[in-house]
């Protein structure tokens, strides 16, 4: 007797990338219903087909990549929650930092494989690994880039940088419940704490982003230009522009 992923080959990918059971499948559904439900999973993945295969940087098929993204949704079966746990993950368990910034110019130090292992980044990076993460369980995923002003800068970073203006700072969408979610993970938890920011929380359903101002009333971030979203990181266009706007702390890229 052949087997329903031999005849469809296509259906053990489609299963294993959606965190789908093969076998309840069959016993739910019947195997006549098998070709629809190839229709509709295939019709899902053309349409976020960018969104959701492994690129350089979003390298979510690395082993590391796929152990931490099993170890957080294992045994969860709705896309918002498995997101969640995502996010809670990147943002507080991805300490922020900016101290490898400077090694930009080293596509290498994008990569979420990297991130994950050093366990400390700044808002790129870790956006990039949220999305990955994502993407490893099903959820397709893209980068969001502002330019925003943080008026709680640290003075030692506004004369470091000679602005208070983040170029490209960057944060998720994900695509949850039919629309786009967008979700900033750079801040951990203890940093905000420590620093007076307000964190961001993220329930899958509204927009997680910086709050214009504290809880005491202090203008916290403005976003003040957009420079749109991207299923992958614009390395290029991104450290280009950082060397252009800030000449004495980032190289050109190689």
């Amino acid at each position: 007797m052949i087997k329903v992923s031999q005849k469809y080959p296509i259906l053990k990918l489609l299963t294993q990338s959606h965190n789908l059971n093969i076998n309840l499948l069959m016993k739910t559904y019947k195997f006549k219903l098998i070709p629809n439900f190839l229709n509709v999973m295939t019709d899902f993945n053309v349409e976020f087909e960018e969104n959701l295969k492994p690129t350089f940087f979003m390298d979510w098929e690395h082993p590391s990549i796929l152990q931490k993204a099993k170890e957080l949704t294992e045994g969860i079966e709705d896309d918002i929650d498995k997101a969640i746990n995502l996010f809670y993950f990147v943002r507080d368990g991805i300490r922020y930092s900016v101290k490898d910034a400077r090694k930009s110019y080293d596509k290498e130090e994008w990569k979420s494989s990297l991130t994950l292992k050093k366990g400390y980044a700044f808002c790129i990076p870790k956006a990039i690994l949220l999305a990955s993460l994502a993407r490893a369980v099903g959820i397709p995923s893209r980068l969001h880039y502002n330019d925003i002003v943080n008026h709680m800068t640290s003075d030692r970073l506004k004369k470091d940088m000679g602005s208070s203006l983040f170029i490209f700072h960057g944060f998720v969408e994900l695509f949850l419940n039919g629309k786009w979610v967008e979700a900033n993970c750079a801040f951990d938890k203890e940093l905000c704490i420590r620093k007076n920011y307000p964190w961001v929380d993220f329930d899958g359903v509204k927009d997680g982003l910086f709050a214009s101002t504290n809880k005491d009333g202090e203008p916290f971030v403005d976003y003040v230009k957009d420079r749109g979203v991207y299923n992958d990181a614009p390395h290029q266009e991104v450290l280009e522009t950082w060397a252009k706007e800030y000449p004495d702390r980032y190289e050109k890229p190689k």
